[in-house]
């Protein structure tokens, strides 16, 4: 069926301002081709639009009395008739006062929001310090992925093999006292050694080597090398307990409600006795397949070693200890502190509590501002996406850059298991983040890496989506926020933005 010219009013618009979609444009112009109406309106708008911005820049100038002024001049041109001046003359009057109109509707209207750089380096500092603060997460994950993932790529790092478990398995009593004495050694037991965190992918794997040094009261030394050995960051993780994510008895029940749990006695990891403690989805094909399994040091309830897996039980995160010496970590060095594999904290017994307080934070908030889960009604009401619960999984905490109108926002979800962070942004993505690729399938820019991230432009608003769990579990998230069409005003649209703005302030 052939569309009618109040079906292309937009695209008019659109096409002037060079944001129509190529189909569009075709259709547009196979229009225009028939129509001398439509390429009269279209013309007009090209004067209009070259007259209300700077060269088509966007920077408004004082138009409307210049195009006054020009079309009074036109209008006093002599003409061989008096019905010709009296019909010019009118048409004059007419243009006048539609420029005038479309001119102070242009120059009024609010700004849209600014552009968005690339948000990679704040969500991977955000979502460090977030990591930090889970019981049983090693800090070395919260330090290795607040680096920059180029820096950790290696596809020749291995697997480590796993303890044999020679034991009896163990009741659902003994894991939850398990579970929560590896939560209460997080952030109660000094201990300090190397850490291997490595995220295999197709082909992105990335790897780091952590250095650690805890002295419960002031925080975990830390320190990060790419597997080449060079130096990529150091700095201080505050002590989890100083300002935990969520209660850690709640994100145990959390993880008991998602999760069948599993456990089993017998092992022994770098010569420290370890129970084994797994959790499987509940709904998935495979009985066999782990969500994640966590070796935990029998004595102090130190977890030695972490691995969580997606649904098909692929390895997404390992973090395990390469050495480690539990006790009174800055008293100095033990007898094996010229083993290679030790950091130079570890060999010199961690830095002390001096050294300690003088380090910057590694893992720190960008979002200050910190709001209770239960402001997600109302922060709804302000317009933010934010809902108690998201894809299955529960809010747990809400951040944002400022108390009052803030521009950032930053919700943490979690089923016990895995975490997933949300930011929305006002304003416009002003480029594709680094070392992304456009999927048009998810219609947003990914990252496979360390952490997966995915980041799109809804409607006036920059979303990303950040996870160190599976790449599955970032797209469904993904698919739960918003893809609505990016806010890029045509001139029309800025015109009768610009009047609607007069009309609120008229009536406020």
């Amino acid at each position: 069926m052939k569309r009618s010219c109040q079906a292309f009013a937009e695209a008019r618009s659109a096409y002037v301002d060079g944001h129509l979609g190529e189909g569009e444009r075709q259709a547009l112009l196979r229009h225009l081709s028939d129509c001398s109406a439509c390429r009269c309106e279209v013309a007009a708008l090209q004067r209009l639009r070259s007259l209300l911005t700077d060269n088509g820049r966007g920077r408004p100038e004082p138009v409307p009395m210049e195009l006054a002024n020009r079309l009074a001049a036109i209008a006093a041109e002599p003409h061989p008739s008096h019905r010709n001046r009296t019909l010019t003359t009118s048409a004059a009057a007419v243009l006048l006062a539609l420029a005038l109109i479309t001119g102070v509707g242009y120059l009024a209207a609010p700004a849209q929001p600014g552009g968005v750089a690339d948000p990679t380096a704040s969500v991977r500092t955000d979502f460090a310090a977030t990591v930090a603060q889970l019981p049983l997460t090693n800090e070395a994950v919260a330090a290795a992925l607040s680096v920059d993932p180029r820096a950790l790529r290696d596809n020749r790092v291995g697997v480590p093999s796993d303890p044999t478990m020679t034991g009896d398995a163990l009741d659902q009593d003994r894991i939850s006292a398990i579970l929560a004495k590896a939560s209460w050694a997080r952030s109660r037991v000094p201990h300090a050694g190397v850490v291997r965190v490595l995220a295999p992918r197709d082909d992105r794997t990335t790897a780091a080597d952590v250095a650690v040094s805890f002295v419960p009261g002031s925080g975990n030394s830390v320190r990060v090398r790419s597997i080449k050995g060079e130096q990529l960051a150091q700095g201080l993780i505050p002590t989890p307990a100083a300002s935990r994510l969520a209660g850690s008895a709640e994100l145990i029940q959390a993880l008991r409600a998602g999760y069948r749990l599993s456990g089993t006695d017998g092992g022994t990891l770098l010569g420290r006795p370890v129970s084994l403690i797994e959790a499987r989805h509940p709904g998935a094909r495979d009985a066999d397949i782990p969500a994640a399994r966590w070796w935990i040091d029998n004595r102090t309830g130190l977890v030695l070693r972490q691995q969580n897996y997606d649904h098909a039980g692929r390895l997404v995160l390992s973090a395990g200890y390469n050495s480690v010496r539990i006790g009174a970590v800055a008293d100095g060095a033990d007898s094996a502190a010229d083993d290679p594999n030790r950091s130079d904290e570890l060999a010199a017994g961690g830095p002390g509590l001096s050294g300690l307080a003088a380090q910057r934070p590694l893992a720190a908030w960008s979002t200050t501002a910190a709001f209770t889960t239960s402001s997600a009604g109302q922060l709804s009401e302000q317009g933010w996406f934010c809902h108690s619960e998201l894809a299955g999984l529960s809010l747990v905490r809400l951040r944002a850059d400022a108390s009052a109108e803030p521009g950032v926002l930053h919700m943490v979800y979690t089923d016990g298991l895995s975490t997933v962070s949300v930011f929305e942004r006002r304003g416009s993505l002003a480029r594709p983040p680094a070392e992304s690729e456009w999927d048009p399938a998810l219609g947003a820019y990914r990252d496979d890496a360390m952490l997966n991230t995915a980041t799109w432009q809804s409607s006036d608003a920059v979303f990303t989506v950040a996870t160190d769990g599976s790449t599955a579990l970032r797209d469904r998230v993904l698919a739960a926020l918003p893809h609505d069409r990016p806010v890029d005003r045509t001139t029309m649209e800025r015109v009768g933005a610009g009047w609607a703005h007069i009309f609120d302030h008229a009536h406020s």
